[in-house]
């Protein structure tokens, strides 16, 4: 299912409409971290949530996740393919 998702990211930055490609990176972030509020505060609803947990390190690590997915998706509205994005984004420097 990782490499499908990665396949229709692919599309929504190769689709032409008109001559342009889809260039508008931060609307296609803003809707997806939006989609994935409701979906949390749905689950908070559900569960009741949890009071104890370390709310200061979800709001860093929710922040770092919407950065590399913007890099991600920056990269495939420049044309690079989504593996070899995954592959830059998950690798670590060579000593």
């Amino acid at each position: 299912s990782f490499l499908y998702y990665g396949s229709l990211q692919e599309d929504v930055f190769r689709y032409e409409a008109g001559g342009e490609r889809f260039k508008e990176v931060w609307f296609l972030q803003v809707c997806e971290a939006l989609f994935n509020v409701v979906i949390g505060f749905i689950g908070l609803m559900i569960t009741q949530g949890s009071k104890n947990l370390p709310q200061k390190l979800f709001a860093c690590t929710g922040a770092t996740q919407v950065f590399a997915k913007y890099c991600t998706n920056a990269a495939l509205a420049n044309g690079i393919s989504f593996p070899v994005a995954t592959l830059a984004k998950s690798s670590k420097m060579v000593p």
